[in-house]
């Protein structure tokens, strides 16, 4: 496997289409929580955790590696984080 360095662009935005389809897969209906996409955009600009490296398989797919404590996963680390902020706005915003 490879280790691949990320490359973090201050400029970047994502599109409106990353957006939305990272939107879904938090969970978010893009038309009933259009007032949360923000955490899809922030999640997309999130930057790895400390210690935590993408790195490519020999078939060319992405996981990610944590060099302290040997843990390795699929998701982007923060993916957990966004979901979870996802539910907790939702309830705030429905009570």
């Amino acid at each position: 496997d490879v280790v691949l360095e990320e490359e973090l662009d201050p400029s970047y935005e994502p599109s409106d289409e990353e957006i939305q389809n990272y939107a879904q897969w938090l969970g978010m209906d893009v038309n009933l929580d259009s007032e949360l996409m923000w955490i899809a955009r922030e999640g997309l600009k999130a930057p790895l955790p400390d210690s935590w490296k993408p790195c490519r398989t020999p078939t060319n797919e992405v996981y990610y590696f944590n060099f302290k404590s040997g843990e390795s996963q699929w998701e982007h680390p923060c993916d957990t984080y966004y979901k979870e902020m996802f539910i907790a706005k939702k309830k705030e915003l429905v009570a």
